[in-house]
């Protein structure tokens, strides 16, 4: 128990700090957009006054021209001109008015400007430095991001190495598959596998929640599995789902006498095989159990409450099935069967996972090979539209 609880605790590093990241990151990413479009926008504001200013250059310089050989045009004819020829009515004096007239608003336009320009820039560079202070923040983000990444991976190692290993299926007299795909790294599904002296202990389960807080609760059941079975002693499937829901709410603290307004727990399948009996026991928790011979599907129902506090608590029910040889058993998640995809945008269903099951089984495939062909069943599903929304987990046997 105490190795369980440090690998919990080990779960819970970094956790508050992943989630701290994703948030500051996210609202730091658009902070630096708006900079960006700011900043382009001063930019092309800037280069539209600046050809503004050169076409207003250009004209001044013309005017000033033109006025230069006026005064030279009258200074040549000085002398033959009286001067009550040069006076307010003369064209060269009109048209030197006009001339200082469009010069001194230039003048002014061309102040405006200087003005409107200098502010322009200093706005920039507040921008500019606005947006490296973003960027530094950024960068500091995404490192941390990394760093808590790094420990989630490692939380996702430590989750694998709870969960059966190669050698504990090696031992299991029946041939297998186990499809197991977390939407996150880590996973709020887990499946179990133990051999008890001449019975095949299994277990699948769907943990509230997924990525870091069902990872938690998957530490948990996995522990509690451990800790009521790691005596030998062989339960009813019904006597281990009370036990399991009676650790889940002393550990969650759950009174089932309040209101209830969420539960913290989960949806569990378990078979008891008998292997020199081919005996069934099953029990569920909201989870199914389809048992498949000669191509006929057959549904051990479940009861219907989760292993944990619940409004409409029910006791579990044990169920016994005579097993024969090459009968097919499929354990699950509701992961595969609420996938989103097709052209509709529709979930998966059960009818049509339990179509796809008989038509697999019916190739008599090793089970391996059906664990490819539903793996890839989903993708196409799924295609490029469509993300993961849950935890998938499929366990199927063949007696």
């Amino acid at each position: 128990m105490i190795f369980d609880y440090i690998h919990i605790i080990l779960f819970g590093v970094g956790v508050l700090f992943f989630l701290l990241s994703l948030f500051l990151f996210s609202k730091l990413k658009g902070k630096s957009k708006w900079a960006d479009k700011k900043i382009n926008k001063i930019a092309l504001k800037f280069e539209k006054d600046k050809l503004y200013l050169d076409k207003e250059i250009k004209r001044q310089n013309f005017l000033i021209s033109e006025f230069k050989q006026s005064g030279a045009t009258v200074s040549s004819d000085s002398n033959k001109l009286s001067n009550s020829t040069i006076n307010e009515q003369s064209p060269e004096f009109i048209k030197l008015q006009k001339n200082i007239a469009e010069n001194a608003i230039s003048e002014t336009e061309k102040q405006k400007f200087s003005d409107k320009n200098k502010k322009l820039w200093e706005l920039s560079l507040a921008i500019h430095k606005e947006k490296e202070k973003i960027d530094e923040i950024k960068n500091e983000i995404e490192h941390r991001h990394n760093e808590v990444t790094k420990s989630i991976n490692y939380a996702q190692r430590i989750q694998k190495a709870l969960l059966p290993s190669e050698q504990v299926f090696q031992e299991c007299p029946y041939d297998h598959f186990v499809l197991w795909k977390p939407r996150d790294i880590v996973s709020g599904d887990f499946y179990w596998l133990k051999q008890l002296e001449q019975h095949t202990v299994i277990v699948v389960a769907d943990c509230t929640g997924h990525g870091v807080p069902g990872a938690f609760m998957s530490v948990l059941g996995i522990s509690f599995l451990n800790d009521i079975l790691s005596k030998g002693n062989i339960f009813k499937a019904s006597e281990v789902l009370e036990k399991m829901r009676t650790l889940v709410k002393s550990s969650f603290h759950q009174n089932s006498t309040k209101k209830v307004k969420a539960s913290d727990g989960m949806d569990m399948a378990i078979c008891i095989i008998n292997n020199e009996t081919l005996e069934l026991d099953f029990a569920g928790a909201n989870n199914p159990l389809y048992i498949i011979r000669n191509n006929e599907l057959t549904t051990l129902k479940a009861t219907r409450s989760p292993i944990g506090s619940h409004p409409f608590e029910k006791s579990f029910e044990s169920q016994a099935f005579s097993l024969l040889k090459d009968d097919q058993l499929y354990m699950f998640s509701d992961g595969f069967i609420d996938q989103f995809g097709g052209q509709r945008g529709r979930k998966f269903l059960k009818k049509n996972f339990q179509r796809l099951l008989l038509l697999i089984t019916k190739e008599r495939l090793p089970m391996e090979e059906e664990k490819e062909i539903l793996s890839i069943a989903m993708k196409e599903w799924q295609g490029n539209k469509y993300r993961q929304i849950d935890d998938i987990l499929i366990l199927g046997l063949r007696i």
